[in-house]
């Protein structure tokens, strides 16, 4: 009996330590879920593409469509659940398609879909749907990725408000701005809507929203991602660029969207391709390596430094522990832009006749004039309750009198824009740099101003720091830039720090933001938008 006793004894201690070793709990919670989060999660069969999605439309609904009503999405994709469904179905039947396999992505509103309608902001365009999808949108989808919707934007690019919706909503403070004009993008990310949203960059419209929100943004050199099948703002200046929680997943989605397109307008994706193959095209998750600071020579441009005590003490203390971690600081760098006055306002120039050519892909149904688009705001947009902004009708009107014949965009062209990429590739010369870093915005997010919607904020500490866009991307190749999380104000407002290389090395700056990135683990969640019930699951991992 003893003996009988004894063995079942130690049997149950036999079988308690196997459990215990073939089995490990997992936790997946959708708040700040990662790519590899939710493929762990489908792999060990915790989770559906079709249960993900759901509760990402519940958050959606729960906080961007009512209160506090972020208003960062203009289309819910109304067939996601479906997508979702036949995505469950062919990695049951085939395994994933790729890296994205059902992982969520916004698109900026300004990306076409041939399935859902591409507004650009704008109420005229609320219901267009282009004729095809984007060259990143097919390439988004062939690596599995779900499209979730279409961000919200600032009408014809520029600020947070709409036409369509209204002004979007910064999830950290409802009194501030979100960035333009990747608003949406910046928002829906930061609110855990999404996992991954695309944004577009012709100034700062990618690294600009990331910064307010407090995520990770990169603005890659231009040409490397294909602008084909998005409406444009200024072709000399823009590229599309991947917003996430994480530089990995930043990376991940850099390397899906980046490739050589003989459709991009200008044809300069395939010549980015051809003439530096060694620089463009890999795979950027290889440079997601620890130690990556480590001998770099980092140079700190004081320039753009001076604007919020706040967010000096945040750089300062983030440029001291990329020190720490092996980087050689450069302190300061003199750092000349070369901006001429009116720069942007000359590369416009080009604005009528490149959107007039987009706008001639679409069908009947749609304005095919800048001349067109003006008179409807004039007179049924000014007259509704969501009017456009002063900002966009003085676009189109200088549209109207401009061209690119004349003197002043000609010499942009020949002489301005080269000499600007000569003087930043000579900055990194004369310090033999590997990277220029700087807090990204002299302020904390703004208080939201437009035509209906009007907060202020007291504790805003305004400055007159000149704003980064300028070095990066108003020259004849927009240099790469990538924002990380450098931590928050008093105020609970998030803000990053940027890494800028010279152009064709994304892989340097993506490296350099994840050692900081792993260093620090800066980027925390709001919680004005906490997680809804059914966010956490609990599972086996054997």
């Amino acid at each position: 009996m003893v003996h009988t006793r004894a063995t079942a004894i130690v049997m149950t201690v036999l079988a308690l330590v196997f459990s215990a070793s073939a089995a490990h709990a997992e936790v997946f919670r959708l708040e700040e879920a990662t790519i590899a989060d939710i493929t762990a999660a489908f792999n060990a069969g915790a989770l559906t593409c079709r249960q993900l999605t759901q509760l990402y439309l519940n958050r959606i609904a729960a906080y961007d469509k009512q209160a506090p009503k972020l208003n960062s999405i203009i289309t819910v994709n109304p067939r996601a659940l479906e997508t979702a469904a036949a995505l469950d179905d062919e990695r049951r039947t085939r395994g994933p398609r790729g890296r994205l396999h059902c992982i969520p992505v916004l698109l900026k509103d300004n990306i076409d879909t041939g399935d859902m309608p591409t507004s650009n902001g704008s109420v005229i365009l609320r219901d267009a749907i282009p004729p095809d999808d984007a060259y990143i949108t097919k390439a988004l989808k062939n690596a599995g990725a779900l499209i979730l919707g279409k961000a919200a934007m600032g009408e014809f690019a520029a600020g947070s408000y709409n036409t369509v919706i209204g002004q979007t909503i910064n999830p950290y403070n409802l009194l501030r701005d979100t960035g333009g004009s990747s608003s949406g993008s910046g928002a829906s990310v930061a609110a855990n809507f999404a996992v991954l949203a695309v944004g577009t960059d012709t100034s700062t419209s990618v690294r600009g929203p990331a910064s307010f929100n407090g995520i990770v943004g990169i603005r890659p050199t231009t040409g490397l991602v294909s602008r084909d099948g998005i409406a444009p703002k200024n072709l000399n200046f823009d590229s599309a660029g991947p917003l996430a929680r994480t530089v990995t997943d930043v990376a991940i989605m850099l390397t899906t969207m980046a490739g050589p397109d003989p459709t991009d307008p200008d044809g300069l994706s395939a010549d980015v391709f051809r003439k530096h193959p060694a620089g463009v095209g890999m795979d950027y998750t290889q440079f997601l390596r620890r130690g990556s600071l480590k001998g770099a020579r980092i140079g700190v441009a004081r320039a753009y430094f001076g604007g919020d005590p706040e967010i000096d003490a945040l750089a300062n203390a983030a440029i001291a522990r990329m020190k720490e971690l092996g980087a050689e600081i450069i302190d300061p760098v003199i750092v000349d832009p070369g901006i001429v006055d009116s720069v942007r306002n000359i590369a416009d120039y080009r604005f009528k006749d490149d959107w007039e050519k987009y706008l001639a892909t679409f069908g009947p149904q749609v304005p095919k004039t800048v001349a067109e688009f003006l008179r409807i705001y004039k007179t049924k947009v000014a007259q509704s309750p969501l009017p456009v902004a002063d900002s966009v009708v003085d676009l189109l009107e200088r549209a109207l009198k401009t061209s690119t014949d004349l003197p002043a965009y000609k010499d942009l062209m020949k002489r301005v824009l080269p000499a600007n990429t000569a003087m930043k590739n000579a900055i990194f010369d004369r310090y033999n740099l590997d990277a220029l870093v700087f807090p990204y915005n002299p302020t904390f997010a703004t208080p939201i101003k437009n035509p209906v919607y009007k907060r202020d904020d007291p504790t805003f500490v305004d400055s007159k720091v000149p704003t980064p866009s300028t070095l990066a991307a108003y020259s004849s190749i927009g240099s790469p830039g990538i924002v990380v999380p450098m931590g928050f104000g008093k105020q609970g407002l998030p803000m990053t720090i940027s890494f800028m290389g010279r152009p064709y090395e994304e892989g340097k700056i993506i490296g350099y933001a994840y050692d900081y990135e792993q260093a620090t683990k800066l980027r925390r969640p709001s919680p004005l938008v906490p997680p809804l019930p059914g966010e956490t699951i609990t599972y086996e991992l054997r």
